[in-house]
């Protein structure tokens, strides 16, 4: 029979794991949660009977411990999330994208895709062609599921229409193909060719020979503690541009976290020339 509880014990060492791995704390009462993503694969079924046995498999093989660090990652976005972003990386694009030899925007923490393709969108809305073709846009997450998903560049209608401002799903509509048949949205090759999807852990080292221009890290933060915020601020720090910007959500905050960035408005952080 199914085991479906964790005792309190083996949930730290969930908890300790998932932080040592991933930087990501498990809170007490979130220990339903992990009972409830981890539950599909405990069973006769799966080889797992019970939880202690899927734990000591995490220790072991790999391929368990990305399905486990994927399981206990939120991955919710959608197009055009916070659009006064997406407004300054179109002024962005426009009145400073002349004055570099490349662009590049990294997506961390892309989840499904949605926020990588929305910035594609507005760099071939610039109507420079020469600053439209120095853009390139890395987009990275930890889980290798909400990747594929994100390369595909398939979406559901309704999720499309309901979490689009009409006036933004009509200006960019022409980058998106209607599918009838299946009542899906797909993205089209020439947003999609702006982007490169890799999987990345924000808590390992970065494999970057070239620096950002603007970094978009938003919803991503909430996840870590202090100690692990601090080091992954002042890593992307040193992989951004001088006067680059990174850019976190509107509902979050870096008050109380060391770091290097001078806060702007609306979210967004610049590093200042030295």
């Amino acid at each position: 029979m199914k085991d479906e509880s964790i005792s309190n014990d083996l949930f730290i060492k969930f908890s300790e794991l998932l932080y040592k791995k991933a930087g990501l704390k498990l809170p007490e009462h979130k220990k339903y949660l992990l009972e409830y993503r981890l539950s599909k694969y405990i069973g006769e079924q799966t080889g797992y009977l019970d939880f202690q046995q899927l734990y000591n498999a995490l220790l072991t093989d790999t391929d368990v411990l990305n399905i486990f660090l994927e399981e206990m990652t939120t991955n919710y976005t959608y197009f055009f999330r916070e659009f006064i972003h997406f407004k300054f990386l179109y002024y962005y694009f426009l009145n400073k994208g002349y004055e570099q030899p490349y662009i590049n925007i990294w997506s961390a923490g892309c989840a499904s895709g949605e926020e990588p393709y929305s910035i594609a969108m507005v760099a071939n809305d610039i109507p420079n062609i020469e600053i439209t073709n120095k853009i390139k846009i890395l987009a990275t997450d930890i889980s290798q599921k909400v990747l594929n998903k994100a390369i595909t560049g398939i979406y559901n209608k309704r999720a499309v229409e309901e979490n689009s401002e009409i006036n933004l799903l009509s200006k960019y509509s022409r980058f998106l193909k209607y599918d009838k048949i299946r009542d899906l949205y797909l993205i089209k090759d020439e947003i999609k060719n702006f982007i490169s999807f890799r999987i990345l852990n924000l808590v390992d080292s970065y494999p970057f020979k070239k620096y950002f221009d603007i970094v978009f890290l938003r919803n991503v933060l909430i996840y870590f503690d202090n100690n692990i915020k601090e080091e992954i601020l002042n890593r992307i720090y040193d992989y951004i541009k001088p006067n680059g910007y990174l850019i976190i959500s509107l509902s979050e905050s870096l008050v109380g976290i060391k770091h290097r960035f001078i806060q702007k408005k609306y979210s967004i952080y610049q590093k200042l020339l030295t």
